[in-house]
């Protein structure tokens, strides 16, 4: 792994930290156009587990990851 792509692993890593830890509501978007709404309840190098408001866990992978939108908070 070069410079640049250790670099955006980091950047990459610290943004979902970021989420997980502040459990932010989120829609990630995927490669074929499937969309989930959850928080981030953990993740690694290759997949990002979600957790929905109903309590279900799904992982995917982070090849398939297109998209996350972050909700806006109500004002």
């Amino acid at each position: 792994m070069n410079e640049l792509d250790q670099k955006k692993l980091v950047d990459q890593d610290a943004r979902l930290t970021a989420l997980r830890i502040n459990r932010t509501p989120c829609t990630i978007i995927t490669t074929n156009g499937v969309q989930m709404k959850g928080t981030i309840e953990t993740f690694d190098r290759y997949v990002v587990l979600v957790r929905s408001a109903t309590g279900r866990s799904s992982m995917i992978y982070k090849h398939a990851l297109s998209t996350i939108v972050v909700e806006a908070p109500a004002t």
